[in-house]
């Protein structure tokens, strides 16, 4: 990555930092324009978007967020750390199925921490679902499908089978 670049997404990363998501944005959006073959560029536009969209209210459509996500991943395949921020993202737009396909690629992208990956999606997951959800899901039946998944997970995270699980219990 050339210096320059570098000194660019620090100072769009210090604008971030500063709360100053509006003019972090635009410094990703450009960067990305500039650089369109480096994934920093679109993940941290992806992260300041979704940051910007979901506590300050910006008109950053979730699809562009998503594209920007998925524009980095595509340029390194490899960063567990893009399929596991793209996953969060997924949770909090109730994009359930995109996030848990991201959370297992992620850890196939970095095996040593596919068990936390696997917690974390299993406890993100069902909490948003509760929240999202609301009393519906005081309905064992209405709960049933989201807690059955957040348990998959977390026994795929412990390493456990569920007839050992079972067992356990």
């Amino acid at each position: 990555m050339a210096d320059d670049l570098g000194k660019k997404l620090a100072a769009g990363m210090k604008a971030m930092d500063e709360g100053d998501f509006k003019k972090a944005y635009s410094q990703f959006k450009k960067l990305c324009a500039e650089n369109p073959d480096e994934p920093e560029c679109w993940y941290y536009k992806a992260e300041c978007g979704s940051l910007a969209s979901g506590m300050f209210g910006a008109k950053i459509s979730n699809d562009e967020i998503m594209d920007a996500y998925n524009d980095a991943i595509e340029l390194d395949p490899e960063n567990a750390d893009y399929y596991q921020s793209y996953g969060q993202f997924c949770i909090s737009i109730n994009k359930y199925d995109e996030a848990e396909s991201a959370y297992l690629e992620a850890a196939a992208a970095d095996e040593s921490r596919a068990s936390a990956l696997y917690s974390e999606f299993a406890v993100t997951y069902f909490d948003h679902a509760m929240a999202s959800y609301g009393e519906i899901m005081e309905d064992p039946k209405a709960r049933e499908p989201f807690v059955r998944k957040a348990l998959k997970y977390m026994l795929m995270a412990l390493e456990i089978d569920p007839a050992e699980a079972k067992s356990l219990l």
